[in-house]
Parts: C-alpha cells; structure tokens; sequence
C-alpha cells in the first residue's frame, strides 16, 4: 500500500468535493489503486464556514503556504484551489514546485500566464504540475491528449470550454430571453459571479484553457498572447433566432491549429450547423472535437465545471502522480517546447453570417448587395424579415468562403450608410 500526503488550499465547491470524495471512496481507492490518500492539512479563507464536511477531523493552516509544513510534516501533493492568477496561488504553487512537491491545480488563468515558469520548476526539481481540473472540469481531455493520441499529429481542436456561456446561449434560445436577463439567472444560480462572469463572458476562461491545450497538442510554449477573443456579450436574442431559421446554432467556440507553422488560436462566437454534435451540446455542458492524422473526429462531451466533475479530475491527476516515475507535466520536455508565431487570422477564409438593421426605405437592398459585389463578395443567402419595430426590418445574409479582411472593408461602407440602424452584427460560420 502506497501512502500519499496531501494538503488542500482552497475549499470552495471543487475543494470541498475533493474531501468528500477522499472520505467517501478511501476503501475504493485503496482496493483498486493500493492508494492510502490522507489529507493532512486543509486552509481557506474562512475557517468558520460551514462545510460539507467535518473540519475539525483536518489539521488547519491559517495561511496557504504553512501546508508546505504543516505541524512538521511535508506534503507528497499539494491540491490547489484558490484560483487567482498570480499573488498566493502562484507563490504557494512556486514554493511547492521548489521545496519538490508536486501540485495538482484547476487554475487555467495562472497556468495560462505563468505556467512556462512553473512548468520549468517542477522539471528541475523532478515533480508533477498536473491540471486536468483546470481544462473541462470532468472531461479527460488532458490526458487524453497527453497519454492516449500523444503519438497522432493533431491537426486541429476545436470546442465549447466554458459552461456558462453555453448555459447563457442555451437559455436564450429556449426561453427567448435577453442575454442581460440570462446573464443575471446564471449569477444567481451560481454558475458565475461579477467577477468571474468578466472572465466568462468575455472569452478569456475559455482562452485560458485553450492555450493550455494548444501547448500539449502541438507541443508549443504556454503564450496566451497567441489568443484572439471574442466574448458573447454582443450576441442579441434576434441572432439566435435568425441563425436558428437559417439551421444553426451560436456557440462560443475554442480552435486551435498550426498553420504554416505558426499558431491559430481563436475564441469566438460562430454559427454550428445543427446537424453537428458541437451544436447540440447544450446548458453547461463542455465538448470537444479533436481531428489527427490518425483520427477524423473524436469527439468528448461531458460536464465541464462543478465540484464532483472537477473533482474525478482532481483525484486522476494523483493517481498519475502516484503511477509514474518520470513526471513530464506537459508530456515534452520544456526544453523541447517550440516557441511558435502568432498566425495573422485575417488571411484564413470563412463563411458568415450578418445582421444589418435598417430603415425600410426603397434601394436599401440593392445598395447592400452593390457594396457586397465591390469586394467580391459571394453572397449565399440573403433574407429579409418584418419587425416590431416600425418602418425597421433586419436583413440577413450569409456569404459564401471569405477573407474577414476583404469583408470588414465592404461591411464599413455598408454600416456608414444613412439607412443602416445599428452596428452590423457580423459571426463567422463553422
């Protein structure tokens, strides 16, 4: 029987689970795995919370960093839950990876940052930084990558990363609801807060977690400068209901891929025709689609937040931990790593999707398309609709394989017209 050590800072819903789940299945563990799992310190904010478990049965540190040697004892893992990008998470994490502990974090934002660093520690002083919980809560992504298609060339990764904005674009969709009003219903349900929806709605969770997949698929250096975001706080219930009518659905997806040797990395709203998988994932729920030279599609769906998700997480990364004898974090060594080029997206051609509002006036329409054809642009569909709204209709129009630049030029001439009503609302097509 293998005994492992393990302290735990951070003891919010993931942490929590983490202890319940250590509690509950001990016997299960020890009988499959020949793990003894004791957990010997515990910190937090607030000690005098009330939790789901019993925290006088666990040693307190009043401070983070005193886990690293609680009453004399040092970890073999150190769990990290605390989730800021850098300050105490990255000095505990630091601290740990120096004094030879290995860590296991759901901390995207600080690896996202800080993780060449980090990584580089725990390879010279021969211990794991593991973050499965930190990429699709419950989903094996990771190790999917890492240990199962570590020898396929992925040509590309493509998904939904972050469940509260699926939630919110779900929600709108079948509730026909603003996306101010979903917004609110997913803070007070939990899925997010004020500080965290910032992160969440503006693209950059799921941009955090991209750039850790993006380093182990292509096996490049954690830069989450090769990031282009886009958030879905200008997604309008009239787009979802139009690309709806035209057969799709608006997700907020993550793709990653090597072109011309130099990385593409993108999180952005898009239409997904809805006969494909990724557009049926719906609520809060994560997927992923992953295409190698040996695979043409495999596809990961499952939970991708929430405490006992993230914790099955959690408790693989220690099980890897406690089987290897050779710890590579990534799956290279950092040495290894290739410092790649941020790809300029404006020369990748896409299908698109636009929304012109306009006053309903004669000419609007052949002026539209006279604009469209001055920059070569191949118009696919093109559909007007009544609106509420007097004497306003929207227009809608889906275009054939385009350069973004080549549309942005034609799109300006378009929106500085007298009759156009608001901002064109311009989404790229799957």
């Amino acid at each position: 029987m293998k005994k492992l050590k393990i302290c735990i800072a951070g003891l919010g819903n993931v942490g929590s689970s983490v202890v319940n789940l250590i509690e509950k299945n001990s016997s299960y563990v020890e009988t499959k795995s020949h793990l003894n799992l004791e957990i010997i310190g515990l910190s937090a904010k607030n000690k005098n919370k009330e939790r789901s478990f019993d925290i006088k049965k666990y040693k307190w540190a009043e401070t983070p960093i005193d886990l690293l040697n609680i009453n004399d004892a040092k970890p073999d893992i150190l769990i990290e839950l605390i989730g800021y990008e850098k300050g105490i998470s990255y000095d505990l994490v630091k601290s740990a990876l120096n004094q030879k502990i290995h860590v296991v974090t759901g901390n995207k934002a600080m690896l996202a940052l800080h993780g060449q660093e980090l990584f580089n520690i725990a390879e010279k002083n021969k211990v794991s930084l593991l973050f499965e919980a930190a990429v699709a809560g419950g989903i094996p992504i990771i190790k999917t990558i890492k240990n199962n298609i570590f020898l396929n060339k992925i040509k590309k990764i493509s998904g939904i990363l972050n469940g509260t904005t699926n939630y919110i674009l779900t929600t709108m969709e079948y509730q026909n609801k603003s996306f101010n009003d979903v917004l609110e219903d997913a803070k007070q349900k939990g899925f997010t807060s004020d500080h965290e929806s910032k992160l969440d709605i503006g693209g950059y969770d799921a941009a955090h977690k991209l750039t850790l997949l993006s380093s182990i698929a292509f096996g490049g250096e954690i830069d989450f400068n090769l990031n282009e975001i886009e958030g879905i706080q200008n997604i309008t219930i009239e787009d979802i209901n139009f690309a709806k009518q035209l057969g799709y659905r608006i997700k907020l997806i993550s793709e990653t891929c090597v072109i011309d040797n130099k990385i593409y990395s993108s999180t952005k709203p898009k239409l997904i025709s809805l006969d494909k998988p990724l557009a049926n994932a719906n609520n809060a729920l994560n997927a992923i689609n992953i295409e190698t030279d040996q695979l043409q599609n495999l596809y990961l769906e499952g939970e991708g937040a929430g405490g006992l998700p993230t914790a099955s997480s959690i408790l693989s990364d220690i099980f890897e931990i406690a089987s290897n004898s050779e710890f590579r974090s990534t799956g290279y060594k950092t040495g290894q790593l290739i410092e790649y080029q941020k790809f300029d997206s404006s020369n990748i051609e896409s299908k698109f999707f636009l929304r012109i509002r306009v006053i309903d006036q004669s000419g609007v329409l052949s002026k539209i398309t006279s604009y469209l054809n001055e920059y070569n642009i191949s118009v696919e569909k093109i559909l007007q609709f009544a609106d509420s709204k007097e004497n306003h209709i929207p227009i809608l129009i889906t275009t054939h394989k385009i350069k973004m630049s080549e549309l942005l030029n034609s799109v300006k001439k378009i929106g500085d017209l007298e009759f156009v009503d608001e901002n064109i609302s311009i989404i790229p097509i799957e």
